[in-house]
């Protein structure tokens, strides 16, 4: 566990002893002690020097070495800098096979940011005033705050862990907070510029790749990664197509992985036209193996159309739509063409359920705490509800105008004064009264 020594947090190692021998004609006795690297593992021997005139002294000044080393946490537990200690956490976490390579693959990036501002403090020393100190100086070069919060994130989670492991007592993370996120406007196309950019696709899609890639994206709302693995046994004969598999990107380069998450494993409707090119470009391909003596396999929709199918390189999809839309005008990302096809089903009046299904969110709030301020058009002509709700007309100007305060009608069309009113109010009290003595 970690401990307090002269305001330092240490951590405190386990000693064994090894051996006590004295030197020859000499008062000076060797002693060799063993302790586990709380990092590595791995069993570490260190040997000192003590000064003691008998066997009793020695053992003695043994014993008191090893209280002294433990309670300080010795030379190899204080001196782990926070990039020994976050090299030794990621490698935990990729050996433990619980995290997708992917994942991996971000977290050294992200811990690369950590290593780069604390990278040389000592773990022990590491408070939550360096902390702030670093996340107020990532800001300060630049960076936007989530960039900030997700490298924080993993500091938290590996500090988390080096409690779980007796190397510090508390999680300074816990007392630290990230910059505020900034909620980035959604980026959808319009009306015209969708269709603008549906009816290039089609006409791409002869010859390219990046055509039936825009319109699977634009017409069903998948991700790049699940669009680049979309295989030929995922497209239904009813219309439809599944979502079994999405494109990671590790360190070894793109691999197939499961979906995001376990609502991203999901089942979509295609537009008959969708449909129609999607059992086309299949029958072509059948086709071609078929004239090649080639066995057909089960090739990737967008990959080489082979047994052993080659993908559409997400990031090549990527670079290739850059291209594309530098080319014609357009002012959007791939990633932007789901955000369009949200858009557009939540002002069409879709169902927010629906489009949850479609986009494969875990939850309904999830996606409407994104797409909830997607379509200013629809809150203005919600506006329309809230006259309906009411028995006036809203748009009357005679709303608008101030009504001036009318005498009060008593039978028979005869009005009062507020005085004559007055009056006949204290007539009636005093017969009340008169009564009530009778």
């Amino acid at each position: 566990m970690a401990v307090e020594n002269d305001g330092r947090r240490t951590m405190e190692l386990k000693y064994t002893s090894r051996s006590l021998r004295r030197r020859r004609n000499t008062d000076q006795w060797e002693c060799s002690l063993s302790h586990t690297d709380p990092l590595t593992g791995e069993t570490v021997r260190t040997y000192h020097t003590l000064v003691a005139k008998t066997q009793r002294q020695a053992e003695r000044a043994h014993d008191a070495l090893i209280v002294d080393l433990e309670l300080r946490g010795g030379a190899v537990g204080g001196g782990v800098t926070v990039r020994d200690f976050m090299g030794a956490f990621l490698s935990y976490k990729e050996k433990s096979s619980t995290i997708e390579p992917s994942t991996v693959r971000s977290y050294r990036a992200e811990s690369r940011l950590i290593c780069t501002y604390l990278g040389n403090v000592a773990l022990a020393d590491l408070s939550v005033p360096e902390v702030n100190r670093w996340m107020a100086n990532m800001t300060a070069n630049g960076y936007a705050p989530k960039s900030v919060a997700k490298p924080f994130r993993l500091l938290k989670q590996a500090l988390k862990w080096a409690m779980s492991q007796d190397l510090v007592r508390k999680n300074v993370c816990e007392y630290c907070k990230p910059p505020k996120r900034v909620k980035t406007p959604i980026n959808a196309l319009d009306r015209a510029e969708r269709t603008r950019m549906l009816k290039l696709a089609v006409v791409a899609e002869a010859t390219s790749p990046l055509g039936l890639a825009v319109e699977l994206a634009l017409t069903t709302g998948m991700r790049r990664g699940e669009v680049c693995a979309l295989r030929w046994s995922d497209v239904g004969d009813d219309g439809t197509v599944t979502v079994s598999h999405a494109l990671g990107n590790g360190e070894g380069g793109f691999y197939l992985k499961e979906p995001k998450t376990g609502s991203s494993a999901r089942t979509i409707p295609l537009t008959a036209h969708t449909a129609a090119i999607l059992k086309a470009k299949r029958a072509d391909s059948r086709r071609v193996l078929a004239e090649m003596g080639v066995p057909a396999g089960d090739p990737l929709v967008l990959g080489t159309q082979e047994p052993e199918s080659r993908p559409y390189n997400p990031t090549q999809l990527g670079k290739d739509f850059a291209a594309s839309c530098k080319m014609n005008g357009f002012k959007c990302t791939f990633h932007d063409l789901r955000h369009t096809f949200a858009t557009m089903m939540i002002a069409g009046g879709c169902n927010v359920r629906t489009v949850a299904s479609y986009l494969g969110h875990a939850s309904v709030s999830m996606t409407l705490d994104i797409y909830a301020d997607v379509d200013p058009e629809a809150k203005r002509a919600a506006v329309g509800k809230v006259d309906e709700s009411f028995d006036l007309d809203m748009s009357s100007p005679a709303l608008w105008e101030p009504q001036t305060a009318q005498p009060a009608a008593g039978p028979e069309g005869l009005t009062f004064t507020v005085a004559q009113l007055e009056a006949m109010l204290a007539e009636a009290r005093r017969r009340e009264a008169g009564h009530e003595g009778a």
